[in-house]
């Protein structure tokens, strides 16, 4: 009978895709993309917070908005996506129970007037799904971390290099980065 071969080689077409990709984000297109990207972070961040949204503090691009029901997770995921809004909610068994949310990322690619409608549109189904905006806030940062309580870092859009609390999402994996 014929043999069987097995590899765990790329396709040419992917490698050649990822190639492309590591030439765009190293040209001055990719720095102006980048810039970009971080600035929408900062800025839908911002106004998230402004609107009393639970946003939770991260280092990352993606934003997570703590809802902390799985129901009321999903519910606002489907309202968002009717809308035109597509934010995954992310639920027990991928964070523990009560830590549901919702997981925005905003793109170089989103316009103010995108993000400004975004924000609007979650705060009214915030509200009609029965969640409290908290404007107290008015728009700060709480300067730290929900986790280990040190210092926020996202002013300088980088993370901890060491931390004594597990899985503080504001530490640097050195393992990742190798």
């Amino acid at each position: 009978g014929a043999g069987f071969i097995f590899t765990t080689s790329l396709p040419p077409t992917v490698l050649s895709g990822a190639l492309a990709s590591i030439r765009v984000l190293r040209s001055e297109e990719g720095r102006e993309l980048r810039a970009r990207h971080q600035g929408n972070v900062n800025y839908l961040r911002s106004n998230l917070l402004k609107a009393g949204v639970s946003v939770e503090h991260t280092p990352s691009h993606i934003i997570p908005i703590h809802v902390g029901d799985p129901a009321l997770s999903s519910a606002l995921s489907d309202a968002l996506l009717q809308q035109g809004h597509y934010v995954q909610a992310i639920n027990y068994p991928t964070v523990p129970r009560g830590q549901e949310k919702l997981r925005v990322a905003p793109t170089p690619h989103h316009t103010v007037e995108m993000m400004d409608k975004f924000v609007a549109d979650l705060s009214k189904m915030w509200t009609q799904v029965g969640l409290e905006l908290n404007p107290s806030q008015k728009g700060e940062c709480s300067g730290s971390c929900n986790y280990c309580k040190k210092p926020n870092l996202f002013d300088r859009l980088t993370s901890r290099e060491s931390c004594d609390i597990p899985n503080c999402p504001q530490v640097y994996s050195v393992a990742a980065a190798a």
